[in-house]
């Protein structure tokens, strides 16, 4: 157990100092690089709107149905994903220790007061523990709902290989996209833009 922790670990640490630019999005699925559907940008992969969709499998790839998962909140609610389906989902893997998250996590949290009407902001923190959570959304004045991963397992269930890491999930729990390292508040409108309905009668703030 020790050791696979450890294996993970180092991927995730190896991936901070990786910076992918435009044309090299990084450790990307195979099946997200080649489907002719697949639209990129930047450091993300998207599914178009009018691709084929695997309603009958979870995987965490695109145009499958997110795995489901139940875990607690910072006050100790379970939250079930599936239950969450009506509305997008835009589902981030975070961790306190981990740079690129501190520098997104402003961006979340505007991204939520604009747009968490429309849009489910979800956060899984991986391995921390509850008091090192509390303490950080509190010092960062994050409102959206928080999830604890503490023991990896959704971690390994979406086969994460660094953070943060986000998946854009439709009003139906399909997976429609995949952000790896951090977002400003235009990638995320941009992505669920290329990828829901959820902005076709919105008009972007300046």
């Amino acid at each position: 157990m020790l050791a696979g922790l450890g294996w993970i670990g180092l991927i995730t640490y190896s991936y901070f100092f990786y910076n992918p630019g435009p044309q090299a999005p990084g450790a990307l699925r195979r099946e997200d690089q080649i489907n002719e559907f697949v639209l990129k940008f930047k450091q993300g992969v998207f599914l178009d709107k009018n691709a084929a969709l695997h309603f009958d499998a979870e995987r965490p790839a695109l145009g499958f149905r997110a795995p489901d998962f139940e875990l607690p909140d910072m006050h100790g609610q379970s939250v079930r994903l599936s239950a969450l389906r009506g509305k997008p989902v835009l589902l981030n893997f975070w961790a306190s220790w981990c740079p690129p998250c501190r520098k997104e996590m402003p961006d979340l949290q505007e991204f939520f007061t604009q747009y968490g009407e429309k849009i489910h902001v979800i956060g899984i923190n991986w391995n921390d523990q509850l008091a090192t959570v509390q303490e950080f959304l509190h010092q960062y004045g994050v409102a959206y709902t928080n999830l604890l991963d503490t023991n990896g397992k959704i971690f390994v269930l979406y086969e994460l290989t660094g953070l943060p890491t986000s998946f854009f999930i439709d009003e139906d729990g399909i997976i429609r996209g995949k952000w790896l390292g951090s977002m400003s508040v235009a990638d995320m409108i941009t992505a669920f833009q290329k990828t829901t309905r959820a902005f076709d009668s919105h008009e972007s703030h300046p």
